[in-house]
């Protein structure tokens, strides 16, 4: 199925007008709904997805936000978390909207770049937020004119697939080893805290004994401390790069 699906999904793209560049908002939700309709959602649904930071507590801020699209790091459930961009990383669950290979064919932003003055007003976000939240798309795409009048059976499905960027399914799992994949994660939740350093890893295996706010603020000290009191505070299990519990809160 893969090369009828790769082959139909350069189509739909073809047939909403994408173009090289950035598609636009217009473009970038036909890239998703395109993606949408062609992907194997049943197995993006076996990823782990991590968005990583280097603000802890501005990680734990974004759990009240969880009707907002968030940017994540792929990996298989087989795979360790690789160290990206951050000292923290919020492991998450939800629909994959939108996966690539490389994380430069996608990018998508930052938070600020849906808000008030790019997206509409500050009422206009104001209600956004309230309602369905702040959904990211792709400011970058191929140019994918040129499939528009391909024949099914005319031996350019294989090489469709090779030049499509995203991962619609598992045989299409290649991530680029220097940049790093992304996602678009939609309806998610927590599922924990990544810490990417070892020595902050033994240190909160050390002190996985402490459950309560008066024990962690009286034993455990320096980043630690600060870690197990955010985790404390969302109600999050902390794990390690190899996806192993160091400390829950149960």
């Amino acid at each position: 199925m893969l090369l009828e699906d790769a082959f139909d999904f350069a189509q739909d793209l073809a047939a909403a007008g994408i173009d090289s560049g950035n598609p636009g908002k217009e473009g970038g939700r036909a890239i998703k709904q395109a993606f949408n309709d062609h992907a194997d959602h049943a197995w993006l649904a076996t990823l782990d997805t991590v968005h990583w930071t280097w603000d802890l507590y501005g990680m734990i801020d974004l759990i009240g936000k969880r009707k907002d699209e968030l940017s994540a790091n792929m990996v298989l459930p087989s795979e360790d978390f690789p160290p990206e961009s951050g000292e923290y990383g919020l492991w998450i669950k939800g629909r994959i909207t939108l996966a690539t290979n490389d994380m430069d064919k996608l990018y998508s932003g930052h938070y600020e770049d849906y808000g008030p003055g790019k997206e509409g007003t500050e009422e206009e976000v104001a209600h956004r937020d309230r309602s369905s939240g702040r959904n990211k798309r792709p400011t970058v795409s191929q140019d994918y004119s040129r499939y528009a009048n391909l024949k099914r059976k005319d031996g350019m499905a294989e090489k469709v697939a090779k030049r499509l960027p995203y991962i619609l399914d598992e045989t299409m799992w290649n991530p680029d080893d220097w940049r790093g994949n992304e996602a678009l994660v939609d309806n998610w939740r927590p599922v924990g805290i990544v810490v990417t350093y070892d020595d902050q890893a033994y240190a909160l295996q050390s002190l996985s004994d402490l459950q309560t706010e008066e024990d962690i603020r009286e034993f455990a000290v320096g980043n630690p401390k600060m870690i197990l009191l955010a985790a404390l505070e969302a109600g999050l299990p902390i794990y390690d790069l190899q996806k192993d519990e160091l400390w829950s809160p149960e």
